[in-house]
Protein backbone atom coordinates (compact mmCIF):
# COMPACT_ATOMS: atom_id res chain seq x y z
CA UNK A 1 0.00 0.00 0.00
CA UNK A 2 1.07 3.45 -1.10
CA UNK A 3 2.53 5.68 1.87
CA UNK A 4 0.11 8.75 1.08
CA UNK A 5 -2.73 6.35 -0.04
CA UNK A 6 -2.17 5.82 -3.84
CA UNK A 7 -0.28 7.80 -6.44
CA UNK A 8 -3.01 10.32 -7.13
CA UNK A 9 -3.66 11.11 -2.96
CA UNK A 10 -2.67 15.14 -2.49
CA UNK A 11 -4.02 15.17 0.98
CA UNK A 12 -1.00 15.70 2.43
CA UNK A 13 0.37 18.21 0.29
CA UNK A 14 0.08 21.65 1.86
CA UNK A 15 -3.16 23.39 0.82
CA UNK A 16 -1.39 26.01 -1.48
CA UNK A 17 0.34 23.38 -3.47
CA UNK A 18 -2.73 21.27 -3.42
CA UNK A 19 -4.67 24.42 -5.60
CA UNK A 20 -1.65 24.79 -7.76
CA UNK A 21 -1.91 21.29 -9.01
CA UNK A 22 -5.31 21.37 -9.71
CA UNK A 23 -4.78 24.69 -11.55
CA UNK A 24 -2.75 23.08 -13.68
CA UNK A 25 -5.18 19.89 -14.15
CA UNK A 26 -7.92 22.31 -15.46
CA UNK A 27 -5.40 24.40 -17.92
CA UNK A 28 -5.15 22.20 -20.38
CA UNK A 29 -1.42 23.55 -21.13
CA UNK A 30 0.48 21.17 -23.36
CA UNK A 31 2.97 18.51 -21.20
CA UNK A 32 6.30 19.46 -21.72
CA UNK A 33 6.98 15.52 -23.14
CA UNK A 34 4.49 16.87 -26.06
CA UNK A 35 6.79 19.81 -27.09
CA UNK A 36 10.47 20.18 -28.81
CA UNK A 37 12.77 21.48 -26.45
CA UNK A 38 12.52 24.76 -27.87
CA UNK A 39 8.97 25.48 -27.21
CA UNK A 40 9.37 23.66 -24.34
CA UNK A 41 12.39 26.71 -23.15
CA UNK A 42 9.67 29.31 -23.82
CA UNK A 43 7.27 28.27 -21.73
CA UNK A 44 9.47 27.01 -18.59
CA UNK A 45 11.22 30.47 -18.98
CA UNK A 46 7.78 32.54 -18.62
CA UNK A 47 6.88 30.43 -15.61
CA UNK A 48 9.94 30.11 -13.67
CA UNK A 49 10.59 33.37 -14.14
CA UNK A 50 7.73 34.24 -12.95
CA UNK A 51 7.43 31.95 -10.04
CA UNK A 52 9.35 33.52 -7.22
CA UNK A 53 7.85 36.21 -7.32
CA UNK A 54 8.73 39.79 -5.74
CA UNK A 55 12.49 39.69 -5.48
CA UNK A 56 15.20 40.67 -2.94
CA UNK A 57 17.52 43.65 -3.07
CA UNK A 58 21.13 42.54 -3.49
CA UNK A 59 24.21 44.45 -2.83
CA UNK A 60 25.40 43.76 -6.30
CA UNK A 61 25.12 41.57 -9.67
CA UNK A 62 27.60 41.40 -12.39
CA UNK A 63 26.36 39.25 -15.48
CA UNK A 64 29.50 38.02 -16.52
CA UNK A 65 31.56 35.09 -19.03
CA UNK A 66 33.79 32.61 -18.04
CA UNK A 67 36.23 32.19 -20.80
CA UNK A 68 38.68 28.98 -21.50
CA UNK A 69 40.02 27.56 -24.17
CA UNK A 70 36.50 25.56 -24.72
CA UNK A 71 34.24 28.31 -25.52
CA UNK A 72 32.42 30.83 -23.64
CA UNK A 73 29.73 30.68 -20.79
CA UNK A 74 27.45 32.66 -19.54
CA UNK A 75 27.70 33.37 -15.56
CA UNK A 76 26.08 35.80 -12.73
CA UNK A 77 27.82 36.88 -9.73
CA UNK A 78 25.78 37.47 -7.35
CA UNK A 79 28.30 40.02 -4.84
CA UNK A 80 27.18 40.02 -0.63
CA UNK A 81 29.58 42.37 1.28
CA UNK A 82 30.05 40.07 3.85
CA UNK A 83 32.24 37.80 1.39
CA UNK A 84 32.61 34.47 3.35
CA UNK A 85 33.00 32.65 0.42
CA UNK A 86 31.46 31.47 -2.90
CA UNK A 87 28.63 28.92 -3.71
CA UNK A 88 28.59 27.48 -7.47
CA UNK A 89 25.36 27.16 -8.22
CA UNK A 90 23.90 25.30 -11.05
CA UNK A 91 20.09 25.52 -11.95
CA UNK A 92 17.58 22.76 -12.30
CA UNK A 93 15.81 22.19 -15.65
CA UNK A 94 16.21 18.69 -16.24
CA UNK A 95 19.40 19.32 -17.92
CA UNK A 96 17.08 20.88 -21.56
CA UNK A 97 15.48 23.74 -19.58
CA UNK A 98 16.51 26.36 -17.15
CA UNK A 99 18.35 29.95 -17.03
CA UNK A 100 20.42 31.92 -14.97
CA UNK A 101 16.67 34.39 -15.09
CA UNK A 102 14.77 31.20 -14.14
CA UNK A 103 16.40 30.86 -11.04
CA UNK A 104 17.37 34.65 -10.31
CA UNK A 105 14.74 34.93 -7.49
CA UNK A 106 15.85 32.14 -5.19
CA UNK A 107 19.50 32.58 -5.66
CA UNK A 108 18.89 36.54 -4.67
CA UNK A 109 17.18 35.55 -1.65
CA UNK A 110 19.85 32.96 -1.26
CA UNK A 111 22.86 35.53 -1.55
CA UNK A 112 21.39 37.11 1.81
CA UNK A 113 20.79 34.59 3.85
CA UNK A 114 24.02 32.74 2.98
CA UNK A 115 25.87 36.13 3.34
CA UNK A 116 27.96 34.66 0.97
CA UNK A 117 28.62 35.11 -2.96
CA UNK A 118 26.90 33.38 -5.58
CA UNK A 119 28.32 32.32 -9.09
CA UNK A 120 25.42 31.28 -11.21
CA UNK A 121 26.22 28.98 -14.22
CA UNK A 122 24.95 29.01 -17.72
CA UNK A 123 25.38 25.52 -18.85
CA UNK A 124 24.84 23.80 -22.28
CA UNK A 125 21.83 21.92 -22.29
CA UNK A 126 20.49 18.94 -24.48
CA UNK A 127 19.63 17.62 -26.95
CA UNK A 128 22.26 19.83 -28.52
CA UNK A 129 24.83 19.34 -26.08
CA UNK A 130 23.75 15.95 -24.29
CA UNK A 131 26.24 14.52 -21.60
CA UNK A 132 29.02 15.14 -20.72
CA UNK A 133 28.30 18.71 -21.66
CA UNK A 134 26.97 20.26 -18.70
CA UNK A 135 29.27 18.37 -16.59
CA UNK A 136 32.21 19.77 -18.46
CA UNK A 137 30.68 23.48 -18.19
CA UNK A 138 30.84 22.66 -14.44
CA UNK A 139 34.27 21.79 -14.33
CA UNK A 140 35.18 24.26 -16.57
CA UNK A 141 33.38 26.68 -14.23
CA UNK A 142 34.90 25.57 -10.91
CA UNK A 143 38.76 25.67 -12.44
CA UNK A 144 37.82 29.24 -13.42
CA UNK A 145 36.71 30.09 -10.29
CA UNK A 146 39.86 29.04 -8.21
CA UNK A 147 42.13 30.46 -10.87
CA UNK A 148 39.96 33.60 -12.32
CA UNK A 149 37.93 33.89 -8.80
CA UNK A 150 40.77 36.18 -7.15
CA UNK A 151 40.68 38.52 -9.46
CA UNK A 152 37.19 39.70 -9.15
CA UNK A 153 37.39 39.59 -5.46
CA UNK A 154 36.41 35.48 -4.98
CA UNK A 155 38.20 33.06 -2.71
CA UNK A 156 39.89 30.17 -5.12
CA UNK A 157 39.53 28.33 -1.34
CA UNK A 158 36.40 28.55 0.02
CA UNK A 159 33.70 27.15 -2.41
CA UNK A 160 30.21 25.30 -2.02
CA UNK A 161 28.63 23.60 -4.94
CA UNK A 162 24.85 23.78 -5.08
CA UNK A 163 22.09 23.22 -6.89
CA UNK A 164 18.68 21.79 -7.46
CA UNK A 165 17.26 18.71 -9.52
CA UNK A 166 19.39 18.79 -12.19
CA UNK A 167 21.58 20.99 -10.99
CA UNK A 168 22.08 18.99 -8.25
CA UNK A 169 22.84 15.99 -10.09
CA UNK A 170 25.67 18.13 -11.77
CA UNK A 171 27.09 19.04 -8.50
CA UNK A 172 27.10 16.08 -6.90
CA UNK A 173 29.08 14.14 -9.62
CA UNK A 174 31.11 17.77 -9.72
CA UNK A 175 32.20 16.81 -6.15
CA UNK A 176 32.96 13.42 -7.12
CA UNK A 177 35.35 14.12 -9.86
CA UNK A 178 37.03 17.54 -7.58
CA UNK A 179 38.66 14.20 -5.61
CA UNK A 180 41.67 13.18 -8.16
CA UNK A 181 41.50 16.66 -8.78
CA UNK A 182 42.88 17.93 -5.58
CA UNK A 183 40.28 20.60 -4.92
CA UNK A 184 38.86 19.97 -1.56
CA UNK A 185 35.56 22.04 -1.55
CA UNK A 186 34.21 23.44 1.45
CA UNK A 187 30.53 21.50 0.40
CA UNK A 188 27.93 20.48 -0.93
CA UNK A 189 24.26 21.80 -1.87
CA UNK A 190 22.29 19.44 -3.41
CA UNK A 191 17.82 19.86 -3.78
CA UNK A 192 16.12 16.84 -4.49
CA UNK A 193 18.72 15.42 -7.34
CA UNK A 194 18.60 12.42 -9.65
CA UNK A 195 21.25 10.16 -8.29
CA UNK A 196 20.35 7.03 -10.64
CA UNK A 197 18.85 7.07 -13.62
CA UNK A 198 18.27 3.55 -13.55
CA UNK A 199 16.33 3.53 -10.71
CA UNK A 200 12.43 2.09 -10.67
CA UNK A 201 12.05 3.27 -6.86
CA UNK A 202 8.70 3.14 -4.84
CA UNK A 203 8.35 7.31 -5.01
CA UNK A 204 8.57 7.50 -8.80
CA UNK A 205 5.98 4.71 -8.68
CA UNK A 206 3.58 6.71 -6.21
CA UNK A 207 4.12 9.82 -7.35
CA UNK A 208 4.41 9.19 -11.70
CA UNK A 209 1.75 12.10 -12.50
CA UNK A 210 -0.11 14.77 -10.69
CA UNK A 211 3.02 15.85 -8.64
CA UNK A 212 4.30 18.52 -10.65
CA UNK A 213 7.54 16.58 -12.22
CA UNK A 214 5.35 13.48 -14.04
CA UNK A 215 7.33 10.35 -14.67
CA UNK A 216 6.96 10.81 -18.63
CA UNK A 217 8.41 14.25 -18.61
CA UNK A 218 11.50 12.10 -16.65
CA UNK A 219 11.80 10.08 -19.47
CA UNK A 220 11.93 12.90 -21.94
CA UNK A 221 14.26 14.84 -20.19
CA UNK A 222 16.13 12.10 -19.68
CA UNK A 223 15.87 10.80 -23.64
CA UNK A 224 17.60 14.00 -24.51
CA UNK A 225 20.39 14.26 -21.93
CA UNK A 226 21.53 10.66 -22.82
CA UNK A 227 20.80 11.40 -26.63
CA UNK A 228 24.56 10.92 -27.78
CA UNK A 229 25.03 7.09 -26.54
CA UNK A 230 25.68 7.78 -23.18
CA UNK A 231 23.74 4.86 -20.36
CA UNK A 232 21.66 5.39 -17.56
CA UNK A 233 24.03 3.68 -15.28
CA UNK A 234 26.97 5.77 -15.84
CA UNK A 235 28.58 7.03 -12.62
CA UNK A 236 28.80 10.57 -14.35
CA UNK A 237 25.22 10.42 -14.81
CA UNK A 238 24.11 8.09 -11.95
CA UNK A 239 26.47 9.57 -8.66
CA UNK A 240 24.12 6.90 -6.58
CA UNK A 241 26.36 4.05 -8.63
CA UNK A 242 29.71 5.77 -8.11
CA UNK A 243 32.08 2.75 -6.04
CA UNK A 244 33.82 4.63 -4.06
CA UNK A 245 31.86 7.70 -2.05
CA UNK A 246 34.40 8.74 0.44
CA UNK A 247 36.45 12.07 1.07
CA UNK A 248 33.58 14.06 -0.04
CA UNK A 249 32.72 17.40 1.41
CA UNK A 250 29.91 17.74 4.06
CA UNK A 251 26.63 17.43 2.25
CA UNK A 252 23.24 19.18 3.02
CA UNK A 253 20.79 16.99 0.49
CA UNK A 254 17.31 17.70 0.78
CA UNK A 255 14.60 15.90 -0.82
CA UNK A 256 11.10 16.77 -1.10
CA UNK A 257 8.32 13.97 0.29
CA UNK A 258 6.17 14.51 -2.79
CA UNK A 259 8.70 14.02 -5.36
CA UNK A 260 9.45 10.96 -7.61
CA UNK A 261 13.01 11.57 -6.95
CA UNK A 262 12.83 11.08 -3.34
CA UNK A 263 13.69 7.78 -2.82
CA UNK A 264 17.18 8.10 -5.07
CA UNK A 265 17.51 11.19 -2.91
CA UNK A 266 17.66 9.21 0.61
CA UNK A 267 19.75 6.41 -1.03
CA UNK A 268 22.57 8.82 -1.88
CA UNK A 269 21.93 10.43 1.65
CA UNK A 270 22.37 6.78 3.15
CA UNK A 271 25.32 6.04 0.78
CA UNK A 272 27.32 9.13 1.84
CA UNK A 273 26.48 8.46 4.76
CA UNK A 274 27.93 5.20 4.97
CA UNK A 275 31.32 5.97 3.37
CA UNK A 276 32.25 8.62 6.18
CA UNK A 277 31.15 11.67 4.84
CA UNK A 278 29.19 14.45 7.00
CA UNK A 279 25.92 14.87 5.68
CA UNK A 280 22.64 16.58 7.08
CA UNK A 281 19.28 15.23 5.19
CA UNK A 282 16.11 16.85 5.40
CA UNK A 283 12.63 15.50 3.83
CA UNK A 284 10.79 18.35 3.48
CA UNK A 285 7.33 17.81 3.89
CA UNK A 286 3.98 18.40 1.66
CA UNK A 287 5.95 19.69 -0.87
CA UNK A 288 6.96 18.83 -4.05
CA UNK A 289 9.46 18.73 -6.78
CA UNK A 290 10.37 22.22 -7.73
CA UNK A 291 9.22 24.32 -4.98
CA UNK A 292 13.09 25.51 -4.68
CA UNK A 293 11.75 28.21 -7.22
CA UNK A 294 7.84 28.42 -5.95
CA UNK A 295 7.89 31.76 -3.71
CA UNK A 296 5.21 33.04 -5.29
CA UNK A 297 3.31 30.03 -4.30
CA UNK A 298 4.12 28.48 -1.05
CA UNK A 299 6.10 29.47 2.03
CA UNK A 300 8.19 26.77 2.11
CA UNK A 301 10.56 28.10 -0.56
CA UNK A 302 11.76 30.77 1.30
CA UNK A 303 11.80 28.55 4.71
CA UNK A 304 14.28 26.45 2.36
CA UNK A 305 16.72 29.28 1.31
CA UNK A 306 16.72 30.26 5.05
CA UNK A 307 17.76 26.64 6.00
CA UNK A 308 20.66 26.51 3.08
CA UNK A 309 22.17 30.06 4.19
CA UNK A 310 21.80 28.67 7.79
CA UNK A 311 24.02 25.46 6.85
CA UNK A 312 26.36 27.68 4.49
CA UNK A 313 26.85 29.82 7.53
CA UNK A 314 27.34 27.34 9.43
CA UNK A 315 30.37 25.87 7.19
CA UNK A 316 31.90 29.31 6.90
CA UNK A 317 31.31 30.93 10.20
CA UNK A 318 32.28 28.37 13.12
Amino acid sequence: MAEYGGPADRSRLRAELRRMLEKEDASGDPRTESLSPDQARIAAEAWLTAAWGDKDAVDAVEDLVITDRAGDLRARLYRSDDNAGTVLFFHGGGWVLGSLDTHDGPLRSLVKSARANILSVEYRKAPEAPYPAALQDAERALQWLRAIGPSKGLSAERIIVAGDSAGATISAVLSIRARPLNIALDGQVLVYPATDLTGDTASRDQFASGFFLDRTTMDWYIAHYLSAGATPDDPGVSPLLTEDLSGLPPTLLVTADHDPLRDEGRAYAQRLIAAGNDVCYVEWRGVTHGFFNMGATTPEARRLIARIGAWVNQIWRT
